[in-house]
Formats: structure tokens, sequence, C-alpha cells
């Protein structure tokens, strides 16, 4: 074991893999050498460095033994440069344990790939990024065999995970996915911690932030989108389908953004700046009425209440044929309004979650474009909760008041 900084770390190869029982951990080589060799970790870490050596490296990184979780700040620091170090790696080995090796078994190339979709490392959030990152990849199967590339392996790869595989060939390219096409990667995969549903996202978003766990899946994912949106206008993380009866602009979970459509991103010249305040998400969006004439195209989606309103995200949706609005139900929360920089806001809340609607310019003829849209803000769930008890004082105040 040796620790490298900065410009010293040299060529390296690094291990993508799912945990099993009896992992060699960081403390195990350090405290109890021999005790570590009885696990039955220890025959992976030996195999991996076998097959690094084999490829002509020298020095060889595996998650397991070279973190010492026991350290809080090494964690965090290690969770927060996971992507850089997989980026930065000359090699990724990628060990599929339970994909059995065709060589032994004498199964044909397409019973072998078969086997390969069905593997547990296509479940686990943290090997998401694992696959993005390298920039060379070597799959190996539970005998540490290479299951060869036919030309193929990395459109398979690509098909399994549901990436687009030029990302595959370039990670540098993860910047021109939006927000939501990016969470909709990590919306079938699972992780062993709850919090690290959100932690393992991080490095697809350049996003760094403390590591707290203990704070529960929702607020690390919550977390995770407030950093998003502080360096980005992307209004594509706004567009999620969730089963919520009400909700702010911000997704509960990774799974609310399992099914986002094509969706293209507005010019910046058409885009203000949104952030999350105390009060609320303060966002610059075409907020409109519900005409009489919204009935007809309204029926396919669900019956409004006289509060609720149609909000047009700034990104299309390329609905079969073509690009047109997407647009979700705000429902006014009365009552509440609060002052921004200023000026007066009306306050609203995220209605019928579990859809959005593909929208013709035509059908909200004039009732579109910047000079449509008005800044407004729209409260998550401890805002609409904190408002609901302020309006609930307030009348009991006035009731008290009219009541002497």
């Amino acid at each position: 074991m040796h620790e490298f900084v900065g410009s010293q770390v040299p060529t390296y190869a690094i291990l993508s893999h799912t945990w099993e029982d009896e992992e060699v951990l960081h403390h195990d080589l350090y405290d109890t050498p021999d005790a570590a060799r009885g696990k039955k970790g220890f025959t992976k870490l030996v195999k991996f460095c076998e097959v690094a050596k084999s490829k002509g490296y020298r020095w060889a990184w595996m998650d397991t033994c070279c973190i010492d979780k026991r350290s809080s700040a090494e964690l965090s620091e290690a969770i927060n440069s996971m992507f850089r170090y997989y980026r930065e790696a000359a090699e990724c080995l990628v060990y599929l344990s339970d994909v059995p090796t065709g060589i032994k078994v004498g199964m044909s190339r397409q019973k072998q790939l078969d086997h390969l979709k069905d593997s547990r490392w296509f479940t686990r959030g943290w090997t998401l990024q694992e696959l993005i990152a390298p920039r060379a990849r070597l799959v190996l199967d539970a005998q540490w065999n290479p299951i060869e590339d036919e030309g193929d392996l990395v459109d398979i790869l690509a098909s399994i995970a549901k990436v687009d595989v030029e990302l595959l060939r370039n990670s540098d390219l993860v910047s021109n996915f939006c927000t939501a096409e990016r969470m909709s990667w990590a919306s079938h995969r699972q992780t062993t911690r709850a919090e690290d549903r959100a932690y393992s996202l991080m490095g697809l978003f350049n996003i760094h932030m403390p590591v707290l766990y203990g704070e529960g899946a929702q607020k690390a994912f919550r977390r995770l989108q407030e950093e998003i949106i502080r360096i980005s206008f992307d209004q594509s993380i706004f567009v999620w389908q969730g089963n919520y009866s009400s909700s702010g602009l911000l997704a509960k979970s990774p799974s609310d953004f399992a099914d986002t459509p094509i969706l293209g991103l507005w010019g910046p010249v058409s885009l203000a700046p949104f952030m999350m305040t105390n009060v609320g998400l303060s966002v610059r969006i075409n907020v409109t009425e519900i005409t009489e004439n919204d009935a007809n195209w309204l029926q396919g989606y669900f019956r409004p209440e006289e509060t609720d309103h149609l909000a047009v995200v700034a990104c299309d949706v390329f609905n079969g044929e073509t690009w047109v609005l997407l647009v979700l139900y705000l429902q006014q929360v009365l009552n509440a309004g609060f002052y921004v920089n200023g000026r007066r806001c009306k306050a609203y809340r995220r209605v019928n979650c579990s859809t959005y609607m593909a929208v013709s310019v035509d059908t909200l003829q004039g009732r579109t474009g910047p000079g449509s849209s008005e800044d407004v803000l729209v409260l998550e769930d401890e805002h609409f909760e904190l408002v609901g008890r302020a309006i609930a004082a307030d009348l009991s105040r006035d009731a008290l008041v009219s009541s002497q």
C-alpha cells in the first residue's frame, strides 16, 4: 500500500465490481494482515492484482482496501473524487462475479452475452459512473477471463445500461446530456446505503458536496439537485414523474426520472436564473390560467381545479413526430405570497405529479413566450408546511379579533 498525491500519481489500473461477503478492508491490511488473507475477498484482491500486473501495470486501486472508511474525512474525499479516480486510471477492470466463464462451460457467445445482461453489476448505483468514466475497460467474467470484444461489446454495455454508446467511448461528452437524461440512467439502480443513490451521481454532474450519512435518501438527493441548479440553467431537472398528490419542482428520488422523454433544451437567451430560497424555488416560468377552451385537450390528462394553472417548462419534448411544449400543472397556494427582490410573487405547488403534457404551440397560442413568463415561487414540502401553519395562525388571530 502506498499513497500518492497530485502529480506524483503513477499509471494505475482500477477495479469496478460489486461488493460481496468478507471484502478485505483498508484496516485489515494494516492491522490484521494475516487475518485478511483468510477472508473470502482476499482472493478477489489477489486476482485483480494478478490481472493488472499481466497487463503491465505496477500499481492498482481497489475501493474496498484503498479507502480508510473509518475516517469520515477520507471517505468524503474519496466519494467526491471517485469519478476522477476512474477517469484518470489507465484502464478499468470490470469484474462480473456472476457471469460464468464461456471457456469453462463451452457456451456460445450469445449465451454469454445473455448472462452479461443479468449481471448484478448493472443494477448497482456506484457502477454507473464506473461504467461511464474510464478511458479504457476490460470486462472479466467470474473466473477473471476477459469477455472478448468482437467490435460489439461497448454497444452491448450501453444497451444494457441504457446510456448513449458515444458516451462510453468518450466520457467528456457527459455534459452534452441534459440533467433529466443523466438522472434516468440511475433511475433503476440501487445502493446499500440509501444516501449513496445521490452521492454516486455527483461525478456525473461535476458536483462536490459534503457526505452526510444519516441524512436520509430524500435529503441527500435534494441537496444534489440544489447543487445542480446552482451551476446550471437546465430546466429538464423539473421533468420527472412521481406518484405524489402535490410536490415542489424538485424530485424526491432518481426513480422519478425513470420515464424521461426525449428533451431539447431552450437557448439561454430565453431563460432566466432560478434558485432555491428559504421560501421555495424562485423561478421565472410561463404560468398560464386554464381557459374553457382548454377543457377538450385536457380531458386526456386530468380534471383541473379552479386554482390550477399550466406551466411551460423551458425545454421542448419530442412527441414522436415533432418538438412541442412540455407542460406541468401548478396549483396556486391561496393566501400565500412573498416578496422577492422587491416584487410580490405568487406561490404554487406542483399537482398531478405522475404526468406531464406534450402540447403544441398552437394549443397555447398567445399564452407562451418570454413575454408571458413571470417570477413565481414553487414551494417544496417544508415551505408548504410552514406556509400552511402561518395561514392557519393568521386565520386564528382574525377569528379571535372578530370575536372580541
